[in-house]
């Protein structure tokens, strides 16, 4: 980790690393294979470390525990964005030509194998980052901030999906009308997007600094988390 963090970056990395150490300790969760390899694979490990650095930065950034919420929602949107193509793939047990053809639409004329465990990377560091940036908003608590996230999560599924059946459509006409319940969703995202950006968190809560001592001194659960 570089020596130049800010105290704030630190915990957040530090806070960020013990989710996915919670996460490999719980064998039964979906993505603890997932962590275990990014924890353990050096090159792996160093480009998630930069990566969900960078993503971090604006909350550490914040001296206030409201923006530092907010900073993380966002963190949380842009995760499920950096899913969406794998996660479809997996959900519609795409293969062969169907396969090809999303990958396709995302990367254009690029090589299929680069463009498979490029997006495969990308997908992992996007897992790994998403379990830590969920264990950071348990800690800040923003029961509403997860509930608005989950919704998005379908929300933008259902997008994606919309989006696949367009690409992946050979009848124009069924295409154009896909296109309109696309566009649809997309402006119900756009809303709720909107929400998510702008709905204050319960402020009964300490800022980060504060949550994340109690965290670390194990004095406080942190909903499933007693991190210490």
């Amino acid at each position: 980790m570089p020596h130049n963090f800010s105290r704030r970056h630190k915990r957040l990395m530090d806070e960020s690393e013990q989710a996915l150490l919670d996460a490999i300790a719980d064998k039964t969760g979906r993505h603890s294979s997932i962590a275990k390899y990014v924890l353990n694979d050096r090159k792996t490990h160093l480009n998630w470390e930069v990566r969900h650095a960078e993503l971090v930065r604006p909350v550490a950034e914040q001296k206030k525990r409201t923006p530092q919420v907010f900073a993380l929602r966002n963190i949380e949107m842009r995760l499920v964005h950096g899913r969406a193509l794998i996660d479809h793939i997996r959900t519609h047990k795409l293969r062969g030509r169907k396969r090809n053809q999303m990958f396709a639409a995302i990367y254009g004329p690029r090589d299929l194998t680069d463009a498979i465990l490029t997006e495969h990377r990308r997908y992992m560091v996007a897992v790994s980052s998403d379990l830590s940036a969920d264990h950071l908003i348990d800690v800040m608590y923003d029961p509403l901030g997860k509930r608005l996230l989950k919704n998005y999560r379908r929300g933008y599924a259902y997008y994606f999906d919309l989006y696949g059946q367009v690409v992946r459509c050979s009848d124009p006409a069924l295409a154009n009308a896909t296109k309109s319940l696309m566009f649809e969703a997309g402006n119900k995202l756009a809303t709720l997007r909107s929400h998510i950006r702008t709905a204050r968190p319960d402020n009964s809560y300490a800022n980060f600094d504060r949550q994340a001592l109690l965290a670390y001194s194990g004095r406080q659960p942190i909903l499933e988390y007693m991190v210490g």
